[in-house]
């Protein structure tokens, strides 16, 4: 969605109108796979990041002091380098926090469903696969095959209370337990 300032020439003062709104959504997903998710949607993300800096629109000052509503393009050796490399933004400190944005969300979603960090970590935040990250990726593995197979019951049943998709008629208190055994 696009919000741009419009000006008033008679007061110098500036109202705000919606220029475009969101119309779809890409939705992506492996049926077996969060973190391969992940890893599709931040490249989806970082093509839509680059054409909303591409057609920001913005105020520009002239010397007599009007403003006026511009269109302000990326620079054209921007464009050509993404255009080189669709893969990564044309500016590094743009790629680094996007990465980096990306990754931390990922671990966070992770973290809820599957109780480790994402996998394939080092590829998000850097773009390469590393032996670290491989090794990292072992062993949040064996965390998650033992969360999933000893822990996890107890994890989605309270997961499916707090989304109301199962419905809890009876919670015993400590003293009906006590009474049930005598």
């Amino acid at each position: 969605f696009s919000v741009v300032p419009q000006t008033s020439q008679e007061d110098d003062s500036t109202d705000w109108e919606v220029k475009s709104v969101q119309d779809g959504v890409v939705r992506t997903n492996c049926m077996d796979c969060l973190d391969r998710t992940n890893v599709v949607q931040s490249m989806f993300g970082r093509l839509i990041l680059f054409r909303q800096l591409q057609e920001r629109k913005g105020l520009q000052v002239n010397d007599s002091g009007a403003r006026r509503i511009t269109r302000r393009t990326l620079p054209l050796e921007s464009i050509i380098g993404y255009k080189k490399q669709p893969l990564t933004l044309p500016w590094d400190e743009g790629e680094v926090a996007h990465r980096c944005l990306w990754a931390d969300n990922a671990d966070a979603i992770s973290n809820l469903y599957a109780g480790t960090p994402a996998l394939k970590g080092d590829f998000t935040r850097t773009g390469k696969r590393t032996k670290r990250g491989a090794m990292n990726d072992g062993v949040n593995s064996l965390q998650r095959y033992y969360l999933n197979n000893f822990i996890d019951a107890d994890r989605q049943e309270g997961m499916d209370l707090l989304v109301g998709s199962t419905q809890f008629n009876f919670i015993s208190s400590e003293g009906d337990r006590d009474s049930s055994r005598a």
